[in-house]
């Protein structure tokens, strides 16, 4: 569960688009909750005017304005604050000509004033501000915040759509889906449950971004502990992919290992191999550990994962491949992040005899939630789908990814994946974004060289998508 209302809305209005959800919908949704707000708050013989931005929040407050003119409100004026041709979104647009073309604007209810500066607004009863929503990064455009500064100088109720714009405190607020601040009036929108359900870009978009200045340890660091003779290849996979995404990754390996890591370094030298007199020393400089990839089941290896867990319990893990083995240590699992296929459920539950007998997606994915829920962890069930489990109870699915990845080290690059973004991110929506982007990256091998493709050629793709999603 997400938590943060406006990740969360980005996410939605992301995913929404991705899945070919009408946003011209949403936003005609949008614009009767927020009219019909209004006339609650208000009534309808006040004067109103919607000041609006170049995006969907924008286009929200075009919807809005026709639906309070439907209502019987005569005196509406509307100020688009930039130029026609410079609205962003297409919905957004499409609801403008809606709004120019209606009898409304024709008759002269609603006055509408493009390419609007702050000295246009004329005083109304009630201000609504639609300029940026949830779309607002950093500072507020110069432009806006002369509107704003205009607006609080007037005698004006002002009126926040979704989120409000830096440097005012609205006098009454209208929340899309989720209250955005305090006692805000909600409507709902009603965007259908796949959009929350289904991963999709709006995971990648709300993943955070190194800061400009910073350096590498600011870039999160991650310990990989992994690899054995007879697969050294699986850390490497793992390696080339989270360090794409963070600024160091610290590896380690048994001792009788150590010519695996050698053989590691002649072929990826952006890691940092330690020892067994230095684990200690760089566990406490990691900001998330990934156990796991290639490694042997031995007590030995064990006992070491189960050391660290119990050193380091705060610390973000990953248990995978043999490492979910130490989920029979219940008490070590709070919080860390499981990612089995199903055959490595055996690790979590003992008997096979159990999943062989009742092995229905429905039964099956009942219990593993029932696993994450009473031991607090999170799960991904890999598969042709793949089941991500919330410690508190929330399900989501991913359905990137094809027959191509069914192969070896695809889940090795995923767990390099979702290691390099749990050293900066939330668990979940790690989680979310690390299904997804190795899937994409796997689907677009697919549509450009087939099913033939390896886990390597994943990870250079694995950046496209990230690019791709950050700017979707």
């Amino acid at each position: 569960m997400i938590q943060d209302p406006f990740k969360r809305t980005k996410i939605l209005d992301t995913n929404a688009r991705y899945l070919g959800i009408p946003i011209e919908e949403l936003i005609e949704k949008a614009g009767k909750g927020i009219a019909k707000e209004l006339c609650k708050k208000y009534g309808k013989t006040k004067s109103y005017n919607f000041v609006c931005g170049l995006g969907n929040n924008g286009g929200d407050g075009f919807a809005a304005a026709r639906n309070l003119a439907e209502l019987d409100v005569e005196k509406i004026r509307v100020y688009l604050i930039g130029r026609v041709n410079k609205i962003k979104s297409k919905a957004a647009l499409k609801h403008w000509k809606k709004l120019s073309n209606s009898k409304y604007v024709e008759n002269e209810v609603i006055k509408l004033k493009s390419d609007a500066y702050s000295k246009d607004i004329v005083q109304a009863d009630i201000s609504v501000e639609c300029l940026v929503g949830t779309g607002i990064k950093g500072k507020l455009h110069k432009r806006f915040h002369d509107v704003i500064v205009r607006l609080t100088k007037q005698k004006t109720d002002i009126v926040a759509v979704d989120v409000p714009v830096p440097g005012y405190n609205p006098k009454f607020a209208i929340s899309l889906m989720y209250p955005k601040v305090d006692k805000a009036k909600v409507v709902n929108i009603k965007i259908p449950k796949e959009a929350e359900t289904y991963t999709g870009p709006g995971d990648i978009k709300i993943l955070e971004v190194p800061k400009e200045n910073s350096y590498k340890s600011q870039n999160g660091e991650l310990l990989i502990y992994g690899g054995s003779h007879q697969f050294h290849g699986a850390p490497l996979m793992a390696m080339k992919a989270a360090s794409k995404l963070v600024g160091s990754v610290f590896f380690y390996t048994n001792p009788e290992n150590r010519e695996v890591a050698n053989k590691v370094k002649t072929e990826l030298d952006e890691f940092i191999l330690i020892n067994d007199n230095d684990l200690e020393k760089y566990a406490n400089y990691a900001d998330a550990f990934l156990f796991g990839p290639g490694l042997e089941g031995n007590l030995p290896t064990k006992a070491i994962i189960s050391s660290l867990l119990r050193k380091y319990p705060d610390k973000p893990t990953i248990l995978d491949a043999y490492a979910i083995s130490v989920a029979s240590e219940k008490q070590l699992l709070k919080n860390k992040i499981l990612t089995p296929h199903r055959g490595e459920l055996r690790h979590m539950f003992g008997d096979n005899k159990y999943l062989r007998k009742y092995n229905t997606p429905k039964i099956l994915e009942g219990r593993v939630k029932r696993f994450a829920v009473e031991n607090e962890c999170f799960i991904i069930l890999k598969g042709h789908t793949d089941v991500l489990f919330h410690k508190e109870g929330t399900i989501a699915l991913n359905k990137t990814g094809n027959q191509g990845m069914a192969k070896g080290g695809t889940g090795d690059v995923l767990a390099g994946i979702l290691g390099g973004l749990i050293t900066k991110n939330d668990i979940w929506i790690s989680m979310r974004a690390a299904s997804f982007i190795n899937g994409k990256a796997g689907d677009n091998l697919r549509k450009q060289i087939g099913y033939n493709f390896s886990a390597t050629d994943l990870i250079p793709k694995v950046q496209e998508v990230i690019e791709w999603g950050k700017n979707y």
